[in-house]
């Protein structure tokens, strides 16, 4: 039998904190082209959630909502996905 995997999913002031650590750590600006966010807006999860993303820093960047947009819903997504990726690897030294 195959164990199931426990993801990491916050509400409340957990998420609300998680959040504006992840806009402090980007410095208010979109990870793929360096426009400012406005404080407040959803990071966005790099894996998706639906592919496995957790609610944890080394799993989150903030992205400009146009970015955000392009990154779920037109092919443009795959390069910025991919630049996401490396961004966080490169944070957190973690395997692509």
């Amino acid at each position: 039998m195959i164990p199931k995997i426990k993801r990491i999913r916050l509400k409340g002031k957990a998420l609300s904190k998680l959040c504006e650590e992840v806009y402090n750590r980007d410095n208010g600006l979109c990870v793929y082209c360096s426009h400012y966010v406005e404080p407040g807006v959803k990071p966005h999860h790099e894996p998706l959630k639906s592919q496995g993303g957790q609610d944890r820093l080394e799993d989150m960047a903030m992205l400009c909502n146009d970015c955000h947009s392009l990154r779920h819903n037109s092919v443009k997504g795959i390069v910025i996905g991919q630049k996401v990726r490396s961004y966080l690897s490169a944070k957190y030294d973690r395997q692509e």
